[in-house]
């Protein structure tokens, strides 16, 4: 028997499109759970005790109709009439007052019992929920590794090597707000409902757009490039807006924000495995290698740190993305394999690039 997962029980108990499908009462041999099922083998007594669930606090009582309440007084009338023909008008009206209030209170006592029942019921829901706002889901793209996150609103987070994004189970009423360490490229979904992302940098607040964030811990700049739509940073109290086409660049070591026209596409085409480099220094390059391809890359020679390049990774190996920076300026490089230890464990790929004296690369 598979472990219980409390993770997926409760984000189905939060999922609106579940909950419906459970109202509809057609959740016996449909396409939704025979999807469900194929999808998570392992976890389908996770679903059905969600059913379950969401049955109990979404459960409402049968109304007493007034038809029902007429057909009774009808049937009462009649008995009475049968039973009392001597009895004369007056006192058939006054016996049958009071075996129509008798016949009533249990039917009140039923109805508020309904009533309050169900408010008890909608509160505990309503609990629920608000308790999910306060539980956070974390989702981590390893070293070499990018994945895409479905938020809980319906917006989509595409996570590059090495980041991490937190949220609630559930958004509250009053804002979507997550948090990024990493990289990513946002698809907002529209509401009145504001989103915002808070960061290593200034607060991001969205109008319904795209846009992608460069916020790593072990980088001196935060970089927020829009391609769609409108946001803001709020930065000491102060909103600053950027449009379609601009990148914001703040500097966390003097906190200090640059807003500036460019090529966005630069910023975001890691998504499809291409990194774009515009005078970008050996450094910077270096630690993006490194989260991309889980290796480690040492500069012996500290100096060549700061040669920029001009470059673009394309689906090169990594190997040969070395050889054309090695081209490009005088440096040379190490590459150590990685090595399996005995016990089974492996040292990973080590790469050394020190400066190449033996070269002088010409610069016009």
């Amino acid at each position: 028997m598979s472990e219980w997962n409390q993770q997926i029980f409760e984000e189905l108990i939060s999922d609106n499109e579940f909950i419906s499908w459970v109202q509809s009462g057609d959740n016996h041999n449909c396409d939704y759970k025979a999807n469900w099922e194929l999808n998570h083998p392992q976890n389908f007594a996770e679903f059905e005790e969600a059913i379950l669930t969401v049955k109990r606090l979404q459960f409402r009582g049968a109304e007493v109709k007034q038809e029902d309440i007429a057909y009774l007084w009808k049937k009462t009338a009649e008995q009475i009439i049968r039973n009392h023909q001597q009895t004369g008008i007056h006192n058939f009206f006054l016996k049958a007052t009071r075996v129509a209030a008798i016949l009533m209170l249990p039917l009140l006592i039923l109805s508020a019992w309904l009533f309050f029942s169900q408010r008890n019921l909608e509160s505990k829901y309503t609990c629920l929920l608000e308790n999910k706002h306060e539980q956070k889901i974390t989702v981590v793209a390893p070293i070499g590794a990018r994945i895409t996150v479905d938020l809980p609103d319906g917006s989509m987070a595409w996570l590059n090597s090495g980041s991490e994004l937190s949220y609630p189970v559930v958004f509250n009423s009053r804002e979507r707000r997550v948090h990024l360490t990493g990289e990513a490229y946002f698809q907002v979904a529209k509401s009145n409902v504001p989103f915002f992302v808070n960061s290593l940098g200034p607060e991001i607040k969205v109008y319904g757009t795209e846009f992608n964030v460069n916020s790593y811990d072990n980088e001196d700049l935060v970089t927020v490039a829009l391609a769609e739509g409108k946001v803001s940073l709020n930065l000491d109290g102060k909103e600053e807006f950027i449009t379609p086409g601009q990148v914001s660049v703040f500097d966390k070591k003097s906190k200090r924000m640059v807003i500036e026209a460019t090529d966005v596409a630069t910023y975001s085409s890691w998504r499809k495995g291409k990194y774009i480099f515009r005078n970008t220094t050996l450094s910077a390059i270096v630690r993006i290698l490194q989260r991309q391809h889980n290796v480690t890359i040492n500069l012996l020679t500290p100096e060549v740190g700061n040669y920029h390049y001009n470059a673009t990774i394309n689906n090169e190996s990594l190997e040969q993305f070395l050889q054309l920076l090695s081209i490009s300026a005088p440096i040379k490089y190490n590459y150590k394999r990685k090595e399996i230890r005995t016990d089974g464990t492996y040292v990973p790929d080590n790469i050394e690039i020190s400066a190449d004296n033996t070269r002088i690369i010409k610069t016009k």
